[in-house]
């Protein structure tokens, strides 16, 4: 069985007498332990359906409709405390700009020991030690003394990995990660996606992957569905997808990327 399950997913963005339909009947699942996902440039409309699932849109002016279920339970018919405990437990999200994820005011441990002890069982001191766990899982030195310390004292990279610590500290079932390396230069975006890759197959976690990176989606996703004008015009494993496209919109996302490829090197 899917863990998740996304039917005709919908969303339209109306203002006044203009309505948008962001997102066009979107259908797609995530297997137990799998990496998918949604490619396409700026506008398509990916990372509304990521905000949809656990309705993280304004709503008003969003509205949203068709089925989405995870493990089973419908996500849109959620409300409340069900709905607040699936943000942040059930699924996780990392965004693009980890600045702006973070608590200015709040250290990196009250940040990470609150998600903890809203979504787990520990408390305290018990919190405190699965922070620091956390911390040195992801891969930052010095844990313990780095709870004290505030999300500007720490650089891009930094803040990134204590905002996946945060994510996955509440087990979640589902990581919704929304261009977690964009944000970053090209070294620290290869430590975060090995990192994300690392962390997936030790912990056995669904992920879905928002990207307009192909070489992203190619180094880390078991599948890739490609959106183009709010609409999923191809899906399929990336090998496939990726070397034997059949949708002309495909075709041309890889044709840029060759391009931008070509441009690079000419310039080494």
């Amino acid at each position: 069985m899917a863990l998740l399950t996304v039917e005709d997913l919908s969303v339209i963005y109306a203002q006044r007498s203009t309505a948008v339909r962001a997102v066009d009947r979107v259908s797609f699942t995530i297997e137990p332990g799998e990496i998918v996902a949604l490619v396409g440039e700026s506008g398509s409309g990916k990372t509304s359906v990521a905000l949809a699932l656990t309705k993280l849109l304004p709503m008003p002016p969003a509205a949203i409709s068709g089925d989405v279920r995870l493990s089973g339970t419908s996500l849109l018919d959620a409300t409340g405390d069900t709905l607040r405990s699936i943000r942040g437990g059930t699924i996780s999200y990392v965004f693009q700009d980890p600045a702006t994820s973070l608590n200015p005011v709040l250290t990196i441990g009250e940040q990470l020991v609150e998600a903890i002890e809203l979504h787990t069982d520990a408390r305290g001191r018990e919190a405190k030690q699965e922070a620091i766990r956390w911390l040195q899982r992801v891969g930052i030195p010095s844990a313990e003394e780095r709870l004290g310390a505030y999300p500007h004292e720490f650089s891009g990279g930094m803040q990134q990995r204590a905002c996946i610590a945060m994510a996955l500290a509440s087990r979640p079932a589902l990581l919704v990660a929304d261009e977690p390396t964009t944000a970053l230069d090209v070294t620290i975006q290869v430590q975060i996606l090995r990192l994300l890759r690392d962390l997936q197959r030790t912990l056995s976690l669904s992920v879905l992957l928002i990207s307009h990176d192909l070489t992203v989606v190619e180094r880390i996703a078991h599948r890739v569905g490609v959106m183009a004008g709010g609409r999923l015009v191809e899906l399929g494993a990336v090998e496939q997808v990726l070397h034997q496209p059949a949708h002309p919109h495909t075709k041309e996302l890889l044709r840029y990327r060759s391009m931008m490829t070509l441009k690079r090197e000419g310039k080494r």
